[in-house]
């Protein structure tokens, strides 16, 4: 069954389609993070649609209370009419023997405008089930990408231009802060902006200091940096009190990725006030190497809204923080900018 199972998994098929233009497709429906399901009813009872609900619902990281990754709902392939098509992510499947091996088509805006929309055909159940445990993650993160691609879309629509601006200054980092975020805070290589509010509260620090050791990019100096950071620059309301990292209820999750070509490394976790009062939410952050002045760059949001869900909220300033562009990286778009003067157009 194995070896069967890596000749079938060796079949699959990939494929992305090209995006149609939104002027010609309706706008999709839903909202942020949510999937429609096409599976039938018997198929979504079994193992394979179990499997699916599993990977679509599972308890997304770094929040301190449960939230599922993607909000799911579901309806059979008779169901799926006109009215369900512009779903804003979509995953479609097809159980059926006229299938030999499983098959996954990765699509863009094929009912509606800016839509996501995955396909898997399957032989079985088992053949699906086993599809689903092997790339289900490569799916998952493809719906996760696609909305993070629209909120920073959005986010460039609604720019806090006075903030970019100082951000710049400081660092030499281009970032998207959003409209709404406004109150700044700013000390030696410390730049603090919040929106201030009591009841969604979202915040965006970024820190720098110089480069000296491969060591900095481990999870232990970075969360170490971070509460000697948080501790130097955000007090509590109470005396003696500051933020730092939660490592009792949940520990922080440390993860190497690749932005803008670069390395980053990524936390997401949990924050609260020590020695202060019953605070807490949410973090993310990155952290890269300014290559050019030698510098180790932090950008991290957090968020705090008490009895409200925080999934959207750090979604949001999650994307903010994928806009950063390092110096290195915006004297990479100066140099291949071409300006013709006077004397080029003669």
């Amino acid at each position: 069954m194995k070896t069967k199972l890596t000749v079938l998994f060796a079949a699959l098929v990939l494929l992305t389609s090209c995006t149609f233009s939104g002027s010609t497709l309706p706008s999709v429906s839903g909202t942020k993070y949510e999937i429609l399901v096409v599976m039938d009813d018997a198929n979504w009872k079994a193992p394979s649609g179990r499997a699916l609900a599993a990977l679509l619902r599972q308890d997304m990281t770094g929040l301190p209370q449960p939230e599922p990754v993607m909000d799911v709902s579901q309806c059979s392939r008779t169901e799926f009419t006109d009215v369900l098509k512009p779903a804003r992510n979509l995953l479609i499947t097809e159980i059926s023997d006229k299938y030999t091996v499983p098959k996954i088509i990765y699509t863009q805006d094929k009912f509606a405008h800016p839509q996501t929309v995955v396909r898997i055909t399957a032989p079985n159940d088992s053949v699906f089930e086993a599809t689903i445990k092997t790339f289900g993650d490569r799916i998952l993160d493809y719906f996760l990408r696609s909305e993070r691609d629209r909120q920073l879309k959005y986010n460039k629509e609604y720019i806090n231009d006075k903030a970019k601006a100082q951000v710049e200054k400081m660092f030499g980092v281009s970032i998207d802060i959003p409209l709404g975020i406004t109150r700044i805070t700013k000390r030696p290589d410390f730049f603090w902006i919040t929106n201030g509010q009591p009841n969604v509260r979202q915040d965006i620090v970024i820190y720098s200091y110089p480069y000296t050791d491969k060591k900095t990019f481990t999870k232990e100096f970075l969360l170490a940096k971070r509460d000697s950071v948080m501790k130097a620059n955000i007090p509590g309301e109470l005396k003696g009190s500051y933020m730092g990292t939660e490592n009792e209820y949940d520990k922080p999750v440390f993860k190497e990725i690749w932005v803008n070509n670069g390395y980053c490394a990524e936390v997401r976790g949990l924050w609260k006030m020590m020695n202060g009062a019953s605070m807490g939410g949410p973090f993310y952050s990155h952290t890269r190497l300014d290559e050019i002045n030698q510098r180790v760059i932090t950008i991290e949001g957090f968020v705090f809204a008490p009895g409200t869900k925080k999934r959207n909220h750090i979604r949001q300033l999650e994307a903010a923080i994928y806009s950063a562009k390092l110096p290195q990286e915006i004297n990479v778009l100066k140099e291949v900018s071409v300006v013709a003067n006077k004397e080029t157009k003669k």
